[in-house]
């Protein structure tokens, strides 16, 4: 693999990562509220990826495809259900050992991105064509190799990867691998979330999991523009061997930390509303059976009526009691009929949340 890069440019961006990971190793967050964290990371990380290509999915929907894995064959959900199969993949197989990352892995992940999609896409197959890369729009960010150069150009970045890419930190390596591997760009689709998913099996590999509570996908999703930009400025017009990578690992690497700043900034709006919730329910104007329930709808986005039956123990006309006081008490908002029924945050639970945490959480 060929390119350049300026180690002292990276200095205090590593600096600040080895200090979020000792953060989120000694986090002492309650381990249910842990879980919450991690099954939102989760949604919105699917969620993220898929919509940076295109997916016109909301966030609620992925989460119900998601949990419900439907039959119809709609693209938009087979991308969301094959785009959980790779990064389980990535995730199951980073933490084996004895498990090397080379070629041979990037098209497994590759052949799990398109599972089932289009067979005309040919999943882990290296294309035989010229393509270009492109944002959501259709804007050309750069052209990509041609493809006779690509069997080899793969070849030696498997090679690379598989020596431990320059025995640099796991967050540099997860950020150059996913720049050369958008760079050759060496599938006909599915390359952005085949980079993303081997980037992440990077990080988890090297340690830098952050406890499954941070997606980094959401923040790129959401910094889509500044995202295409730090490739480009990496990349420059037209792929060539010997670029300067330091632009878009230094965006890379700061994207990480500000993933994890925002979820431990959630996770102090979170003690802030479990105190305020326990002070009310202790003057008798909202009953502590609800303070669960909203507390996780308050970390999830919103809560099926099934989710608050799982955490309170609730059931039937007692759980449909509780949810419709919350929604009196301004606490939540119901949305869709009744088998579909979701509550979203009421003014009560948006108004805990500083307005960046709001608005990265939602998408809005």
């Amino acid at each position: 693999m060929d390119y350049r890069l300026t180690a002292a440019r990276l200095a205090k961006p590593l600096e600040q990562i080895e200090r979020l990971r000792w953060l989120f190793d000694n986090l002492g967050l309650d381990p249910q509220y842990e879980e919450w964290f991690r099954h939102r990371a989760w949604v919105r990380t699917v969620h993220g990826t898929t919509r940076i290509e295109g997916n016109s999915l909301s966030d609620l929907e992925v989460e119900e495809v998601l949990e419900r894995s439907p039959s119809l064959r709609q693209k938009d959900i087979l991308e969301v259900l094959a785009t959980r199969e790779a990064l389980a993949f990535a995730d199951a197989v980073a933490r084996r050992r004895g498990v090397d990352v080379d070629e041979r892995l990037i098209r497994e992940i590759h052949k799990r991105v398109l599972d089932d999609i289009d067979p005309m896409l040919q999943p882990g197959e290296y294309r035989r064509g010229q393509n270009r890369v492109a944002d959501a729009e259709g804007r050309l960010i750069f052209s990509t190799p041609v493809s006779g150069d690509v069997p080899e150009l793969m070849h030696s970045f498997g090679t690379w990867l598989r020596a431990g890419g320059d025995r640099q930190a796991a967050p540099v390596v997860a950020a150059l691998a996913h720049l050369e591997l958008v760079a050759i760009h060496p599938f006909y689709d599915g390359n952005g979330r085949t980079a993303r998913a081997l980037a992440r099996y990077i990080l988890v590999r090297g340690g830098y999991a952050l406890n499954g509570v941070v997606s980094l996908d959401a923040y790129l999703d959401l910094q889509r523009r500044e995202y295409f930009a730090a490739i480009r400025r990496a990349v420059g017009r037209t792929y060539k061997p010997g670029y300067d990578a330091t632009p878009f690992v230094g965006y890379f690497i700061g994207a990480i930390a500000a993933s994890a700043e925002h979820v431990l900034g959630q996770v102090k709006a979170l003690g802030r509303l479990v105190n305020e919730l326990r002070a009310t329910a202790v003057k008798g104007t909202l009953p502590a059976r609800l303070l669960d329930g909203l507390a996780y709808a308050w970390v999830n986005g919103n809560i099926r009526p099934a989710d608050y039956t799982r955490i309170t123990g609730r059931t039937g006309p007692g759980a449909s009691r509780d949810l419709q006081l919350a929604v009196d008490l301004d606490y939540l908002e119901p949305t869709g009929r009744t088998r579909a029924r979701r509550y979203l945050l009421g003014p009560k639970l948006r108004r805990v949340a500083p307005a960046h945490i709001t608005k990265f959480r939602t998408g809005r």
